[in-house]
């Protein structure tokens, strides 16, 4: 009688081991799935990134700024006789 109880009492280890070990491995799945849809967001939000550092880059050029400062604004580089030196 002991000995049958024992029998069952491994049975059900066994058998709670085994479906321990299946949700684990769902989990995995579960958790790898997910690893790589953030990783494809990663990728993405990198490429966004790395277009918004050329066209910051782009929009700050001086050749750019200068440009618009002569079309837009009407500046112009002063001649040598506007130039004042201010000495401290």
């Amino acid at each position: 009688m002991i000995r049958g109880r024992i029998l069952l009492g491994l049975w059900l280890a066994v058998l709670v081991s085994a479906l321990a070990v299946v949700y684990t491995s769902h989990l995995c799945r579960l958790l790898y799935s997910e690893l790589a849809q953030l990783q494809q967001v990663e990728n993405n939000l990198q490429v966004n990134w790395g277009q918004y550092l050329l066209e910051q880059s782009s929009l700050a050029s001086l050749t750019r700024i200068e440009k618009e400062a002569l079309s837009e604004l009407g500046m112009r580089v002063p001649d040598i006789k506007e130039v004042v030196m201010v000495q401290p």
